[in-house]
């Protein structure tokens, strides 16, 4: 029988989870998602509405809050849901008992699980070569369409950041020695950026094409490993209005391709413009200022030029970016929107915020002075 009092019986016990998914969700009142990629579904404690993925893989679930920084597997996922989570060791404790004695598994034999062991290896090794296939394949899909879009100077996308967002990319500080433009080399446009319309069970429901602004997201060597694309209204306007799936399903304007933990957009290398690389050889210390968007962080530069800048991408991965510091950093200043109605957010944020200032770093928060964000500080919204 399953024993919690020692490791292997902690290993059994995920393992059956993992072959008994469809009764795991049934508990947690969840149906069941797609296999490969991430359907997204309300937040099973209402704590927002569709930022909350699950993904079924070879070797079971996996979830987590795209608001947050939850996430887990299956076990973890029963602890979320019936509010244990916050507990020692993500609510292991509390979620083991409540399994084991729903789904019955304290009549498990020995043999049995012994059969199951060997079975669970050769799935977890396929799993892990089909996940890096996966990844390395959604990374070269942004590679070549951050290559295939053009630079944004004098395209849709520099039109929208000027008038909709009041940053123009051929105005000082993005006017360099003898004239020479030095916009966010980061910034491409594709003017027919292909969109997938999804509606709540994550199936395509449709096609859009239409004009966007691409921003590279790249790992601690500098390689793109993801794209984050902001599709843009026709007449450069604002953000596209897509039309919601039949079901209702909203469709952002904005989404990234490949998987970004720990990924950021470099916006600004800050002064004497070094990269990350020359800055280290050269012993170069900078503040480095943390965004979640790129329009918030290109106000950042407007206000502060002096300073490397980065978007995050999402709050949850502010965690992330926190291990990959690079040396040439020393101090740290990091935007708070002003989602203070949002506790999700807020607390996706304090844990980026500890995890920033156990790097060693000093670290400063900013707030916007006017409205949500620094874009609209910079604009005047109130």
């Amino acid at each position: 029988m399953i024993d919690l009092r020692t490791r292997q019986g902690w290993e059994d016990l995920k393992r059956i989870l993992d072959d008994r998914i469809g009764e795991v969700l049934s508990l947690c009142n969840l149906d069941m998602p797609k296999r490969n990629g991430w359907t997204l579904v309300d937040d099973p404690r209402g704590a927002g509405s569709k930022c909350f993925g699950l993904c079924l893989r070879a070797d079971g679930l996996a979830w987590k809050k795209f608001n947050g920084t939850e996430k887990g597997r299956a076990l973890e996922l029963v602890a979320y849901c019936y509010g244990w989570y916050d507990f020692e060791k993500r609510g292991a404790d509390p979620a083991a008992r409540f399994v084991m004695e729903r789904l019955g598994l304290g009549r498990v034999s020995e043999e049995q699980l012994a059969r199951d062991r060997a079975s669970a290896k050769e799935k977890r090794a396929q799993a892990e070569r089909d996940s890096h296939q996966r990844r390395d394949k959604k990374a070269a899909a942004a590679f070549a369409s951050f290559a295939g879009a053009k630079p944004i100077i004098g395209t849709r996308a520099d039109l929208y950041l000027r008038d909709a967002r009041g940053i123009d990319l051929s105005a000082p500080p993005f006017v360099g020695p003898r004239n020479g433009n030095i916009a966010p080399g980061s910034l491409r446009y594709a003017p027919a950026q292909r969109y997938l319309r999804r509606d709540r069970q994550n199936n395509v429901v449709g096609e859009y094409a239409g004009p966007c602004m691409i921003a590279c997201c790249t790992d601690a060597a500098g390689q793109i490993r993801a794209i984050h694309q902001t599709w843009i209204a026709e007449d450069g306007s604002d953000k596209a209005a897509i039309a919601p799936a039949p079901d209702g399903t909203t469709q952002p304007a904005r989404k990234v391709l490949g998987e970004f933990a720990g990924l950021v957009i470099p916006l600004w290398r800050g002064e004497g413009h070094f990269s990350v690389k020359d800055a280290e050889k050269h012993g170069l210390l900078q503040t480095l200022i943390l965004t979640e968007g790129v329009e918030d962080g290109l106000s950042a530069i407007l206000a502060a030029p002096q300073h490397r800048v980065w978007a995050m991408i999402s709050l949850s991965n502010m965690v992330n970016v926190a291990a990959r510091l690079p040396a040439c950093v020393d101090s740290v200043i990091v935007h708070r929107q002003n989602d203070w109605d949002k506790l999700s957010a807020v607390a996706a944020f304090d844990r980026g915020l500890k995890a920033l200032q156990a790097s060693g770093r000093a670290v400063a928060e900013v707030h916007a002075t006017h409205g949500k964000d620094l874009n609209d500080t910079l604009r005047g919204v109130a």
